[in-house]
């Protein structure tokens, strides 16, 4: 290990010393010391604004967001989670996630209606506007309820995360597309009083080992997901994409979501303009990469 056996971190699984999605109160409790996560888990505390430092429908490519993180968005994190007891010393970012597997072909908008799905952020939201039931559950609740008829379909992750939970045993359709989630960032979070009790040498090959491994974790998602999609056809399930429709329509009633949501929310607004503003100047720079 890099430190020298002066750091020992063992990994443990979500869920396993607090709840799956509750990350964030195990750090702020100390009961846990680093963990990893998505800010949309955190709507509950901080309203729609914590979703935006995860991903934003048709936002943000992954490498975008995470120059925008490193650049601007870690400072308004912070700001956000300033009264918890939570220090970021960075973040991974990964490749965009599945728009939805079902049991059931999708052709249009219309056939989003009545469907049963488990999914997570803003594109709960909108998948509830399309007529929708909308739940939000675990990994392994996911499976379970797929498996037994209780949801029609679910979001979960990027095609090789997926298979590697053997989703193709409970579902017939993979639909491709990365409007709905064009990536996802996860912060890297440590205790402040655990952090505080660290040297500086520590900190610092704890930041900077962040960074390589973030972009490492990248460029093994996407190989993951290169091997996985034929994968899911060998085992009989269709790989897709999205019928344009549908993705249109998720991109129309997000725009119209996240302009309901600056009208009211200040700090939404100013962490929603900040990501505007770095799209615009990032592709008006490099509009063809």
């Amino acid at each position: 290990m890099a430190s020298g056996g002066q750091l020992e971190l063992p990994l443990h699984s979500g869920g396993e010393i607090v709840p799956s999605m509750k990350e964030l109160d195990g750090i702020n409790e100390g009961v846990l010391d680093m963990a990893s996560t998505c800010t949309m888990y955190w709507r509950d505390r901080f309203g729609p604004a914590a979703n935006l430092f995860t991903y934003q429908i048709a936002g943000l490519s992954p490498t975008e967001q995470f120059f925008w993180m490193n650049l601007e968005g870690m400072d308004l994190l912070r700001e956000m989670t300033k009264d918890y007891n939570v220090t970021f010393v960075g973040g991974t970012v990964t490749v965009p996630e599945i728009f939805i597997n079902t049991k059931k072909p999708l052709s249009s908008p219309e056939d989003i209606k009545g469907l049963k799905l488990r999914t997570a952020g803003d594109d709960g939201t909108i998948f509830t506007q399309m007529g929708a039931s909308v739940v939000t559950l675990s990994t392994e609740e996911t499976y379970e309820a797929a498996m037994r008829g209780v949801i029609d379909g679910f979001q979960l992750s990027s095609p090789g995360y997926d298979w590697s939970i053997a989703s193709y045993e409970v579902i017939d359709y993979v639909y491709l597309g990365p409007e709905r989630q064009p990536c996802e960032w996860q912060p890297i979070m440590v205790n402040t009083d655990s952090w505080n009790e660290l040297p500086d040498s520590l900190k610092m090959l704890i930041t900077e080992t962040g960074k390589a491994f973030a972009m490492e974790y990248y460029q093994f998602m996407t190989q993951r997901d290169l091997e996985a999609i034929p994968k899911f056809r060998e085992k009989g399930v269709t790989v897709t994409f999205i019928p344009q429709s549908i993705s249109d329509e998720m991109v129309k009633r997000a725009a119209d979501l996240y302009a309901k949501y600056a009208a009211e929310d200040p700090f939404f607004d100013k962490v929603y303009t900040s990501i505007e503003n770095f799209k615009k100047a990032y592709r008006d720079a490099w509009k063809r990469m």
